[in-house]
């Protein structure tokens, strides 16, 4: 049996006890008056009666003492529970350190404060009891009413979700999806309002650039799709045989392919323009020893490193067939440096010069009629990058530069 039990059952022997006494003493009152009817001195009768009464109501003031013991019992019974509960839901609330979680007046004036609230927003308890909520809120959601139009929310269908930005207390902005409920007192009228925060900025941020990927992805793919088509369509038009187009957009292909690889290990945030020049020499001139490259360190956005590496396999096929890698000794270098346009300081812009250059092949006599890849070089790889590109077909090899604004890639 516990000591709360122990004591509810003393207290009921007790009162038991008290209850037959009066009934005693009730009895004694009766029988002095039946002995006054039989003849007894009034003055006797009387002094009985007196004691009888008083004996009653002394054991009445102790029924009436037990029963307020026990009432004072079961009040402390009842305020250690509440207390119970109440430790309990301050150690959740504090322990909930990922979530601020606040409570209001009907006003919209802030009464509890956790410490997750002070972890996420940077006010102190101290701080913000007796502030209004409103200092969470961004000024275009205050000037619109949204704390107030929240908390009617709240009231009409028993809670208010949302997701918006909030505010710290050194001013800087959150993304946060809020909770708010209305609080009501034992009678079920409305006392006041619980707020619940989560930071999801992070979250939000990942949502954004999942979605600038996928749409950076779709504008690729077709650009992608276009380059294809095009050179499919060129190859298809201009080759003697139906090998020799395919032989030519199977090329094509794998150039394309090959500066993929690069941007995906890079998650197509950009490229290494060094990564970009080997792996296109690579493919024709085998091991690489009679191609070389240098150059600054660059790095370019996805869409320069894709049109680069299509210039260059047109040049290095096109050296492959007729020139400097045709034979056994030829050799291409590609060079490539950083500069500012003239102008302004404020004005001056990264550009970026690139030079391709064949040396020990055949003797270069300039073409009757340019194929698809000088035509693709020349002009649409120039638009594309919004530079100039300049092809020479000098005796001792080609020669093709290349000038363009980083800053427009």
């Amino acid at each position: 049996m516990t000591l709360r039990q122990t004591e509810n059952s003393s207290s009921v022997a007790r009162e038991a006890a008290l209850e037959a006494e009066v009934v005693r003493l009730r009895k004694a009152l009766d029988e002095s008056v039946r002995r006054a009817a039989a003849g007894a001195s009034s003055s006797t009768i009387e002094h009985e009666r007196e004691i009888a009464e008083a004996r009653a109501e002394v054991a009445l003031q102790q029924t009436r003492a037990v029963r307020s013991e026990q009432a004072h019992a079961d009040l402390a019974g009842r305020q250690a529970v509440l207390a119970a509960s109440e430790a309990r839901y301050r150690l959740a609330v504090e322990s909930a350190t990922d979530y601020a979680i606040f409570t209001t007046d009907l006003a919209g004036r802030i009464t509890g404060w956790n410490s997750g609230a002070q972890n996420l927003l940077g006010w102190t308890e101290d701080e913000v009891v007796g502030q209004p909520a409103n200092i969470i809120f961004t000024p275009e959601d205050d000037r619109h009413a949204v704390p107030e139009e929240e908390m009617r929310l709240s009231v009409e269908d028993g809670r208010a979700n949302d997701n918006r930005w909030h505010l710290r207390k050194d001013g800087t902005r959150f993304w946060a999806n809020g909770l708010m409920m209305p609080m009501r007192d034992d009678e079920g009228g409305l006392a006041g309002f619980l707020k619940i925060l989560r930071d999801l900025t992070e979250a939000r941020r990942a949502s954004e650039h999942r979605e600038l990927l996928i749409n950076e992805l779709n504008h690729r793919v077709k650009n992608t799709l276009a380059t294809v088509q095009a050179f499919t369509t060129q190859s298809l038009r201009t080759a003697a045989s139906l090998p020799e187009a395919r032989e030519a957009i199977t090329a094509r292909l794998i150039a394309l392919a090959k500066a993929h690889d690069v941007l995906t290990a890079e998650c197509w945030e950009g490229a290494d323009l060094a990564q970009i020049v080997a792996d296109a020499l690579r493919v024709h001139a085998g091991d690489g020893t009679r191609c070389s490259w240098r150059g600054n360190p660059v790095r370019v956005t996805p869409r320069v490193a894709l049109a680069l590496a299509m210039m260059l396999h047109e040049l290095a096929t096109n050296a492959l067939k007729y020139g400097s890698l045709s034979n056994a000794t030829g050799t291409v270098d590609v060079s490539w440096a950083l500069s500012y346009m003239d102008g302004p300081k404020s004005d001056a812009r990264l550009r970026l010069g690139l030079r391709w250059e064949e040396r020990g092949g055949p003797q270069v006599t300039p073409p009757s009629r340019k194929g698809f890849g000088s035509r693709m070089i020349e002009r649409g790889l120039a638009a594309e990058l919004n530079g100039e590109v300049d092809m020479r077909y000098e005796p001792a090899g080609v020669v093709c530069t290349l000038d363009m604004p980083l800053d427009m890639a």
